[in-house]
C-alpha cells in the first residue's frame, strides 16, 4: 500500500570538474504486510536506485566523485475515493492520455 507520494529536488555537484545540476525524482513509499516501509525512486519514469546512497557519474566529466544532497521536496497527497474532493472519472487509456501530451507521444512508461 502507498503510504506517501513525493517529489524530491536533488542538486548534484562534480568534485572534479565543478559541473553543478539538478533532477526531480519521484519517489513512493510502500509499506509491506509486515510494516516495513520501502522507498521507490523514478527519474523521468524509469526507475533508479536512491539518489542519496548510490553512485551518481557527472554526466560531463564521468568522474565518481559527485557531492549530492536533497534540495526541495513537496508531498504529493494521495487521494482516496471515499473522501468528498473534486474528482473526474477518467474514460481515456493511459495511452490516449499520453497522446494527447505532444511530447509525450509515442513514449513508452
Amino acid at each position: 500500500m502507498i503510504v506517501e507520494s513525493a517529489v524530491e529536488r536533488y542538486r548534484f555537484e562534480c568534485a572534479n570538474c565543478g559541473h553543478a545540476w539538478s533532477a526531480d525524482y519521484d519517489v513512493q513509499y510502500l509499506q509491506d504486510a509486515d510494516g516495513g516501509v520501502f522507498a521507490f525512486y523514478r527519474l523521468d519514469g524509469v526507475p533508479v536506485p536512491s539518489p542519496a546512497e548510490d553512485d551518481v557519474l557527472c554526466p560531463v566529466c564521468g568522474h565518481g566523485l559527485v557531492f549530492r544532497g536533497l534540495e526541495a521536496r513537496r508531498d504529493v497527497p494521495i487521494a482516496s475515493l471515499d473522501s468528498d474532493q473534486p474528482r473526474r472519472e477518467v474514460t481515456e487509456t493511459p495511452e490516449e492520455r499520453r497522446a494527447s501530451v505532444p511530447h509525450l507521444a509515442g513514449a513508452q512508461v
